[in-house]
């Protein structure tokens, strides 16, 4: 009998741990400026169909923090003077290409080492908030927009807290030993949802804005916080042309179970 193949292992199954930052990209963001970039996080597994593709499911936990009021060179931006933070939770499944055949183990056929870019598609939560008064307020309990105005049943429903996303980037990984491997990605979401942010489209009329606290219609504060009050009724508060949306930058490891694969047997 003859081993037809050398190669008794199997790399398929990859668990891994990443840590970052996360930044927004929207109404408050239009520089695409990392002033305001916050952590992440997250935890993935992949599993590697060959040495050139791999799939991969992952939970990732970030936060967004952005202001009107650090965008120096935008006067509008300065005088709007909104803000908000959010914590984003996301459940993402991609596909991988490997530009290099990749293996942890450098050989004749192999590098230890490969770029590699992903697609794909993804859930996330997110729950835009400002403090306000001492208090951590809601934004999308107050209906910033006119959303929660009981002037029009049919359309006071608020928006979806829950969105779906494209995530695509690239990296690089490179193998360390025969279990370990080092992993450097940057990511972006294409988001369905213009209100991570809280700001899509345009001032509501006042009596279309009701956030009652204690008796006081608090909405009134902060749907228009400007110093100068331009929050006039039809006029432009964001806008709904570009969807908002978040990237990712982090590095992170991979632990990958080595298995023993049965040799082909030939006669």
């Amino acid at each position: 009998m003859h081993l037809g193949n050398k190669n008794l292992f199997s790399q398929e199954n990859e668990f891994g741990y990443w840590a970052g930052t996360a930044v927004y990209l929207g109404d408050l963001n239009p520089t695409l400026s990392f002033k305001d970039a916050r952590w992440a996080t997250g935890v993935f597994y992949r599993y590697n169909l060959n040495n050139r593709m791999a799939v991969r499911a992952e939970i990732n936990y970030g936060f967004l923090d952005a202001a009107d009021s650090r965008i120096k060179n935008y006067p509008y931006l300065q005088a709007r003077n909104l803000s908000f933070q959010s914590h984003i939770v996301e459940l993402a499944a991609t596909f991988e290409l490997n530009f290099f055949k990749y293996s942890l183990v450098k050989s004749r056929d192999t590098r230890n080492w490969t770029p590699y870019i992903f697609l794909g598609g993804s859930l996330f939560y997110y729950n835009p908030t400002i403090s306000f008064g001492g208090q951590t307020i809601k934004l999308e309990s107050v209906g910033t927009e006119g959303q929660k105005t009981p002037n029009r049943p049919v359309k006071n429903k608020g928006y979806d807290q829950y969105a779906f996303a494209i995530p695509y980037g690239g990296g690089v990984k490179i193998g360390l030993t025969q279990n370990w491997a080092l992993n450097v990605e940057v990511s972006s979401r294409l988001t369905f949802s213009d209100y991570l942010d809280d700001v899509s489209n345009n001032y509501p009329d006042e009596i279309d804005v009701n956030y009652f606290l204690n008796g006081t219609n608090l909405g009134l504060d902060i749907y228009d916080r400007s110093v100068t009050k331009v929050g006039i009724a039809g006029k432009q508060r964001g806008t709904s042309k570009d969807k908002d949306r978040f990237m990712f930058v982090g590095v992170g490891v991979t632990y990958t179970i080595q298995t023993t694969k049965c040799p082909k047997v030939f006669n």
